[in-house]
């Protein structure tokens, strides 16, 4: 039985990568910056419910459910307003045990010996995603805007917005916000004023880190490892991020018997090498080193996200 590390330990773990995040190790990277200083490397096998730094700084999957549903509601207000009756469509709620599931891919051998490479998430969402109403000519146009209209042309902000009064389009009296209601009731959650920080700030920075983190001399070290094992194996495969493509395998083959054999040879040597816990310490030190780079504009992140939970809470209570 495969096991993740208790939340407590990742939690020291992440405590003393922290005080190391802007230590140096030497500038062994391929690229310009310094490599950041690894005191700990974890003996883990899954990532579901890891937690990084860089989490403290986006919602919760709770949270962003009620951010959803919350958007929809104001979807609906705005498609009210218009003259139509709209009632935006039920999304699966994000399980929390699942966060960070696959940061680094394919890790868990039950999946791969039940899937093989195919993520069940995905799959499962698919399956219960309720089929959508059909909306009419005018009802689209009420809620996305018209089709050809330039992304540059969209508001930036709801102050934008509402200073251009909207764009051409009229029902029930009313002008149709420029990108329809569902820009408007995006801007009015996300970014109601020009100096709020974009909501893909943080996502950004994590890409950062992820890209960062491979091109890191202890990572692409254990990814070779890695490689080696798979060798031994019979697959030749360089890249533990993209293995089933360089296996051949798209489409319904991601869980075919030939996958499931390979997806299982994969996690193997995920294991022996320990490729999970290096590169959950590595890219845990390189989110700590964008934090404190980041630090002014990440505190003014988290305080917009408790401002935004506080409207969405008013809006589905």
């Amino acid at each position: 039985m495969v096991h993740l590390l208790s939340r407590r330990h990742v939690a020291a773990v992440g405590a003393v990568l922290a005080l190391a995040g802007c230590s140096a190790s030497g500038s062994d990277g391929a690229v310009g910056w310094t490599e950041p200083l690894v005191e700990a490397t974890p003996a883990m096998l899954k990532t579901a419910g890891a937690s990084f730094p860089l989490d403290a700084y986006e919602a919760t999957p709770e949270q962003q459910d009620t951010l959803t549903r919350a958007q929809g509601v104001l979807t609906s207000r705005c498609m009210a307003r218009l003259g139509f009756t709209y009632q935006a469509p039920e999304q699966p709620v994000p399980s929390a045990s699942e966060s960070n599931a696959r940061v680094f891919g394919l890790v868990d051998s039950d999946i791969a010996a039940q899937y093989g490479y195919l993520n069940p998430g995905m799959a499962n969402a698919m399956q219960k995603a309720p089929a959508g109403k059909t909306l009419t000519e005018a009802e689209q146009l009420a809620l996305t805007g018209k089709e050809d209209l330039d992304p540059a042309d969209l508001p930036s902000n709801l102050q934008e917005a509402e200073k251009s009064g909207g764009s051409d389009l009229q029902f029930n009296g009313e002008r149709v916000p420029v990108g329809g209601c569902v820009r408007e009731s995006f801007l009015k959650l996300y970014a109601r004023k020009a100096n709020e920080v974009d909501i893909l700030f943080v996502f950004n920075l994590k890409n950062e880190a992820q890209s960062r983190a491979r091109e890191d001399s202890r990572v692409r070290a254990v990814d070779k490892r890695w490689s080696q094992c798979m060798a031994k194996a019979g697959y030749t495969v360089s890249d533990p991020m993209k293995a089933a493509k360089q296996l051949g395998l798209t489409g319904t083959e991601l869980s075919s018997p030939r996958a499931v054999t390979a997806a299982k040879a994969d996690v193997r040597c995920k294991q022996q090498v320990n490729l999970v816990g290096v590169r959950f310490a590595v890219t845990t030190a390189y989110q700590q080193q964008l934090i404190e780079q980041q630090a002014e504009t990440l505190a003014l992140v988290k305080e917009q996200l408790r401002s935004r939970l506080l409207l969405a809470a008013s809006l589905t209570n």
